[in-house]
């Protein structure tokens, strides 16, 4: 048997499972209209199309399902394995800018150190970005000069700490790069912060 066969039986059975339906519908739904030629040979025509279909789609929503649970799982592994590295417990949370908005008050849980910094505030041409220095661990903020209002891009110039001297940012890198990078304590760099958020804009 060539693959002409398998189409040809494939074919065949889908036509009697699609007729066999329709009479048993028509049968339990006496009061119904009967079916016309028409719709019996749209049916014939198109439920081999829809059964082939089906798989197909059952098949894709499953992969999508399957890459989905990888990719959360694969996230969740390396959630834990930072966590670790920072040695915070697994129901315990790191802190970091894109989680914080506006200027407010830092406080460590480890040593009581407290601090207000500033998240990121905006104004109408302009914008201050919150940074932490990954030598000296010192929260500084960035000016940047917007062109456009209440948009920030690339940066003009190389960020440097002004506590340390640390190039914080190099020159033409995104505005926003190290916002999801963890925050530390400046004074016993432990991971375990708390934010209190003061006003936004």
């Amino acid at each position: 048997m060539n693959w002409i066969h398998y189409v040809l039986i494939y074919w065949f059975i889908s036509l009697v499972l699609t007729i066999s339906i329709r009479v048993y519908n028509n049968k339990k739904n006496k009061d119904s209209e009967k079916t016309t030629f028409k719709q019996w040979l749209t049916l014939l025509i198109t439920a081999p199309f829809a059964t082939v279909f089906l798989p197909v789609i059952l098949i894709n929503v499953a992969v999508s399902k399957y890459k989905k649970t990888r990719e959360e799982k694969k996230k969740d592994k390396e959630e834990i394995m930072l966590k670790k590295k920072l040695g915070l417990k697994p129901d315990e949370h790191y802190l970091c800018f894109s989680q914080m908005g506006g200027a407010g008050k830092i406080e460590c849980c480890d040593c009581g150190y407290h601090e207000d910094i500033i998240s990121f505030v905006h104004g109408a041409v302009s914008c201050d970005i919150g940074r932490q220095c990954p030598n000296c661990h010192a929260f500084v903020i960035e000016h940047n000069e917007s062109k456009q209002y209440h948009t920030f891009g690339e940066s003009d110039k190389d960020f440097v700490c002004p506590k340390c001297g640390s190039i914080i940012r190099n020159k033409e890198e995104d505005i926003l790069k190290g916002n999801d990078d963890p925050l530390y304590c400046p004074k016993c760099h432990s991971a375990r912060l708390k934010y209190r958020m003061l006003y936004i804009t």
